[in-house]
């Protein structure tokens, strides 16, 4: 089968690579499409696995001995045991049944950047019914899933930051403001005429998908400034990050983060997609394809410089096998 394997710090497209064995709780799928993640070509092997990718799409070729929720025939999506190939193995507990209403290739673009973006909000930030959210990274594939999902979770006011071109873009998807990081920042956003930060321009939830991306970005220290403070009638704001400097790493995996601060690492898990999938099927989210390219060593090559750009607006898509 064809596959694109890890070899150093390259990615190469084999096209005999062995087809990948499943164990009990496993089930192995024909990919029919797969998304790209920043964190595909910063892995290295054996950390990464030998196989490149994470998001697909697809349909169940076979199922170990003690899945019971999944069988043959099954269109799923979620998360796989290197994702850029034709077929690939999955965890049952970490696929979810594919929406209805869209593609493979839609659906491939999901996985990563909702569920994260999800966790972001719902869980970390404890978004409430009218919350103003800021979402640093509007027009990147998070920040859109983002801008999507508050809207559905019922956000008051969205505030986007990204360049100024991209701004009807991240408009049409829920943004109600936007930040223009090449005129503007988050701190003069939320200033007064006098230049004092008030609390009624602040955030219930700060969303950073750019801290610590590949940039030079560093938001949180402004970030922080712009939180709603808490009131003896109100919640604190929470700052989100999903990159993180290495001090908020460092703390995570030890004494923990501060307080309202939270470093979010994506749980895949079929609950969460099957909520996503409800979602997408009731017309409240829409995964946006930046490009939709064939399965071979040129487009294999041009996705990931695209996606090395960091300048891309939506999802790396690729098709591994078409719909017959």
């Amino acid at each position: 089968m064809r596959a694109v394997i890890r070899s150093g710090g390259d990615m190469t497209l084999k096209e005999d690579y062995n087809v990948p064995k499943y164990g009990d709780t496993e089930v192995l799928v024909k990919v029919m499409a797969s998304a790209i993640n920043p964190i595909d070509y910063k892995l290295r092997w054996p950390m990464g696995g030998p196989v490149v990718g994470i998001d697909f799409s697809g349909i169940i070729e076979q199922v170990g001995s003690k899945v019971e929720n999944f069988q043959v025939g099954d269109e799923v999506y979620g998360k796989s045991k290197g994702s850029l190939a034709e077929l690939a193995v999955a965890r049952c507990s970490e696929i979810g049944k594919k929406p209805t209403s869209i593609s493979h290739g839609e659906t491939a673009a999901m996985p990563v950047t909702y569920l994260t973006s999800l966790q972001v909000l719902r869980d970390s930030g404890a978004l409430e019914k009218n919350d103003r959210v800021l979402i640093i990274g509007a027009s990147g594939g998070c920040g859109i899933s983002a801008t999507q999902l508050a809207t559905a979770l019922g956000a008051g006011e969205i505030v986007g930051v990204c360049s100024g071109k991209n701004e009807e873009f991240v408009k049409s998807h829920g943004v109600h403001h936007v930040i223009d990081y090449t005129k503007d920042d988050i701190l003069t956003y939320c200033q007064n005429g006098e230049g004092v930060i008030v609390e009624d321009n602040k955030f219930d939830i700060v969303y950073d998908a750019a801290t610590a991306s590949g940039g030079g970005e560093d938001y949180k220290a402004k970030s922080m400034q712009v939180l709603k403070g808490g009131t003896p009638k109100g919640r604190h704001g929470q700052y989100v990050a999903i990159n993180g400097s290495m001090g908020m790493w460092i703390r995570k995996f030890t004494i923990g983060c501060q307080k309202n601060q939270h470093l979010v690492l994506c749980n895949t898990n079929s609950k969460d997609l099957n909520f996503l999938a409800g979602l997408v099927d009731e017309g409240k989210l829409k995964p946006v394809i930046a490009e939709l390219l064939p399965f071979d060593k040129e487009n294999v090559e041009k996705g990931f410089n695209l996606l090395k750009s960091r300048r891309v607006v939506g999802k790396i898509v690729f098709e591994i096998n078409k719909t017959e």
